[in-house]
Formats: structure tokens, sequence, C-alpha cells
């Protein structure tokens, strides 16, 4: 992006499960760094309303773009319910591609859809892209900005594990996405997210113990980035530099621990409770209702608390429970009663209830492996010092994760900021008004 500072900056934050966009005007960031805005998405008709929507993508039979996010989720789950999403392209947490790919990444290379179907990759970043700008400029027209294309500078942020020839794709779906190259700047996620915790007041970069977090961006201060997402965890470690100026001190690491573990063990209870066939029966013949199940389930996770006591209730379609009574003819109650979760489970009509332990054992498998993780690099005498871990991103507003990460690292502050899920995203907007911070 040349040097001279536009009118507006946007930000796009392109991430393996959830993405965003958002953006602040010069003025606002001249006047509160912190003044930046991001789109709500709502999931069709449900109540849930997120900061990000789903890194879903569908393309009709031509490979045309048809929608993105929540659209693109219930769209397809309907189609697929009907049995006429057979000719459809549908893509979803495709962002690991780049990083996965064995083969060198070039504009030819093509991503699978969850059926199997290939696409180009560049055709289906460049969709995903445009998309998202389409929405800012949505948002703006819709608020009479007067803003043109012309005025707008643009940040695409980009995991720190990714190679140059992945930021430089990323770049060219940009670009093809009608992103000026000229105006457009790649920015590393947890550096971006340092950015946005450094501007915060102090006041809000205490930990539970009444320590200033200010500290935490003095000259040699070493500190973690815990950025934990849906779909990855990605663990950074940097210094600070005497200008102030960031160093990493050990390569970017992580692994697939993300919030989606925690679905993913939900839905092993179920199959553990119903067998296998009838999740398979009732996510293919139910897609819509299967998908509502997640989102319903979304809304316990990001809320659970680990002293939560007695039972959670969660909402789940009636579906199930009606496949696998008449498949089995055994009664759904009498069956809990034979498994481990005999007395921590009760699952009536459309209403499962469990107990907290239950519940709270759902995040041990990603909370473990964080731990382990952290617990490992703090071994490393390379970053030997570090007492500080910032955690950002959708799985960090977790209050069962943010409770592990306090009590296994006793001796460390742990600075969650105030949304989590949109650190990067405004860290990168305000990196986009002065690229020499970084």
């Amino acid at each position: 992006m040349s040097s001279d500072r536009k009118p507006l900056v946007a930000a796009i934050d392109f991430g393996t499960t959830y993405s965003g966009i958002a953006f602040s005007f010069k003025h606002d960031y001249e006047n509160d760094p912190l003044k930046v805005r991001s789109n709500n998405w709502t999931a069709g008709f449900r109540v849930l309303q997120t900061l990000k929507t789903p890194t879903c993508i569908l393309f009709n039979k031509d490979k045309e773009f048809d929608s993105f996010g929540y659209e693109a989720e219930d769209k397809y789950s309907e189609l697929a319910e009907d049995e006429e999403n057979e000719e459809l392209y549908y893509f979803k947490g495709f962002k690991m591609s780049l990083f996965n790919k064995e083969e060198p990444l070039s504009k030819a290379v093509k991503i699978k859809s969850i059926d199997g179907k290939e696409m180009l990759a560049l055709d289906v970043f460049s969709a995903a892209i445009k998309f998202l700008r389409g929405q800012l400029r949505q948002s703006l027209e819709e608020e009479g900005a007067g803003i043109r294309e012309t005025d707008i500078g643009w940040v695409l942020t980009v995991p720190p594990i990714w190679d140059d020839t992945a930021r430089q794709f990323m770049r060219e779906a940009a670009v093809r996405a009608g992103i000026s190259g000229d105006k457009l700047l790649i920015a590393m996620e947890p550096e971006a997210a340092s950015l946005y915790c450094k501007h915060l007041p102090i006041e809000k970069l205490q930990d539970e113990g009444g320590v200033q977090g200010f500290g935490v961006f003095s000259t040699e201060s070493k500190y973690i980035v815990l950025d934990c997402g849906g779909g990855t965890v990605d663990i950074t470690v940097y210094e600070v530099q005497p200008d102030l100026s960031l160093m990493e001190l050990y390569k970017a690491s992580g692994g697939a621990w993300g919030g989606t573990q925690v679905d993913e063990a939900y839905r092993q209870m179920l199959v553990k409770i119903v067998g296998s066939p009838t999740i398979l029966e009732f996510s293919c013949s139910y897609a819509a209702d299967y998908v509502d199940m997640y989102r319903e389930f979304e809304i316990k996770k990001r809320s659970f608390k680990g002293d939560t006591k007695g039972k959670v209730t969660i909402r789940i379609p009636i579906s199930p429970v009606e496949i696998f009574e008449e498949d089995t003819g055994q009664d759904i109650k009498e069956t809990i009663e034979n498994t481990k979760y005999s007395g921590k489970v009760m699952w009536v009509g459309d209403r499962c209830r469990i107990t907290a332990e239950v519940m709270k054992s759902f995040f041990e498998v990603a909370g473990d492996q964080i731990v382990d993780h952290v617990r490992d690099l703090l071994n490393k005498p390379e970053i030997s010092g570090t007492n500080n871990i910032i955690m950002v991103g959708g799985f960090s507003e977790s209050p069962i994760l943010q409770d592990m990460i306090k009590q296994s690292f006793p001796n460390l502050r742990v600075i969650i900021p105030p949304e989590p899920e949109l650190a990067v995203l405004k860290g990168a907007v305000m990196f986009g008004h002065n690229p020499v911070t970084i």
C-alpha cells in the first residue's frame, strides 16, 4: 500500500472457521485508534448473532459464486435435505488447504469441496474476498459515507505459519477480487493482535490479580500470543525491542486444537448414545436441523463457565431421537441408562440436559493440547523469561478455556482483551493506518 494515508482503512480476517471485516476512518483513528467498527452477522432466522460469519462458500453447478457465510451454510443444508446439492460446489474450512498442500502453491492448484469436487483455489479464495469486500461497500453506502474505492486502504491478515508463497497467493486472490495491489497490506495475525492490545487502556489489560498489563509491551518484555480460533490455535512468542518493534523469539507453531474440537467431543457423546448410523442419517436427511444443532451448541459453548453447577440444557432437533427409536425399536431413555452417561444425560423430546461435568469434559481434549504445547514452548531456552500470555481469537472468549490457561500457568500473567475474537481484525485496521508500528 502506498505511503499516503487513506481516508478509510478496511481489514479482512480470513479465518479457518470464521471470517470478518472491520474498518475505521482516518479522523476516527487519529482521535481514538480503538474506534474500529465491525460487521455483525446473523444466522438465518435464529437469535445467534456473531462478530464473524462462518468461512463457508457456495458455488453453483457452473462454478459461479452463490453465497458466503451463514447464508451459504443455510442454503446448502436446505438443498442437501431435498437432494438438490449434488451439482453444487460447497467449501468449508478451506483456508488451511494453502498450508497443507504437498504440491507447490500456484495459480493452478485446486482444492476440494466437501463432497470431493475440485475448483481452482484462487477462484474460491478470490470469490470469498470479493464477497467480504462487497459487505464493506454495502455498510459504507448504508451510512452514506461517500467513500470511493480509491479512498480505501486494505489489510489482509495471514497466519504466521504461512510461507511467502501462501502470502503471495492471498495477495493475488485479493487483487483478483478487485482490491488494488498498491492499496493492500498483508499483516501477520499475532502482530496485529499485539498492536490492538498495545493500544488498550491499562485498566482493560489488567489480569484477574489486578496486575497492570502495560508492562507486557515495555522493552525486553517477552510474551506469548495465544490465538485460539475455531479450527486452529496459533502460538507465537515475541520480545519487545529497544525501539519497541517486535522480534519473534521462536518459530510460530500450533495445531488443530480450536473450538471445533469441543463440537466434535459433543458429537461423539451423541454417537455413543444413538450410534453413528443415526447421526449420519440425521446429518444427511435433516441437514438444516443438523446445522441448527451446532449453532445452538455454539451459544452454550461460548457462555459455559467451569464453575457452573447442576445441568446444562441444550436444544436438539427431535429428528435424531425419532430416527433412533424407529430404526432400533429402543427407547432413548433406557438406552442412555446403559451407557456411561447414565444419570448424567437426560434426553427428552428436543431437549438434552447434561451435567456440568459432562459439558466440561467436551473442552478437555482441546484445552489439554493447548496447555501441553505452551508448556513445551516455555521449556525452550530461546524463550526463557517469558512471563505473559495474551489470549485472542474466538475460542479465547470461552471462560472455561481462560480458566484452564490461568490455572495451568499460575506464574504467568494471562491477559484477555475485550472481544478477543476481534483483536486480530481491529489490530489489522490500526496497522493499515500506521504500517510502521509493526
